[in-house]
């Protein structure tokens, strides 16, 4: 029962957290160890390249998480892990949802098929549309600079940016927290038992 040291001593309280406030309460205590590498996988990835990509300077400043390609990345991993891993009860609340007469089924089932569709894309365009729209801010507060053709525009735009940047940071977890909860939101429903 020895502390860990270092690095795991700042790493240790993360995993925790993907674990005992993501994972368990949305996938299920039995069942969340199975998709606790991917997740914690993911939290990290995002995390560090949302990090990185706040430095401003080589060899640092790549917004990986800005790139629509790797988000898409990101969100088709989370949909394919939900679609294999969904139990007998995720199909058959698709393809005949409990509850819907026999009539509205024809409408009710392409309904649940988008439904399946929209959520990996919203997490794409969530996590490509909160991290560009930090930097999208920032550049045009530096950008007044050299539309006003002043260097007294960068005493409001400079501190404005620097302002703007701190935030990234809260935006930097936040993201990987989001991302995170919602695949195991979207796992745990795939993966959910029949309730009576």
């Amino acid at each position: 029962n020895e502390l860990p040291k270092g690095l795991a001593r700042f790493l240790e309280p993360l995993v925790v957290f993907v674990r005992d406030d993501i994972a368990v309460p949305n996938i299920g205590k039995k069942k969340a160890g199975r998709y606790l590498p991917y997740l914690l996988t993911v939290f990290f990835f995002i995390l560090i390249n949302n990090m990185i990509g706040l430095v401003p300077f080589f060899p640092f400043g790549a917004n990986l998480t800005g790139s629509i390609a790797l988000t898409a990345l990101l969100a088709f991993f989370t949909f394919l892990l939900t679609v294999f891993s969904g139990n007998k009860h995720y199909w058959r609340h698709i393809f005949a949802t409990p509850g819907v007469p026999f009539w509205l089924l024809p409408i009710m089932v392409p309904v649940e098929i988008m439904g399946m569709f929209t959520k990996p894309i919203s997490l794409m365009i969530r996590l490509f549309a909160n991290i560009t729209a930090g930097h999208i801010i920032i550049l045009s507060l530096i950008s007044l600079i050299y539309l006003f053709q002043s260097s007294w525009a960068s005493v409001l735009a400079v501190p404005l940016a620097l302002f703007i940047d701190c935030l990234e940071v809260l935006v930097a977890f936040l993201q990987a927290y989001v991302f995170t909860l919602l695949s195991a939101l979207f796992i745990g429903q795939a993966v959910a038992e029949e309730h009576h």
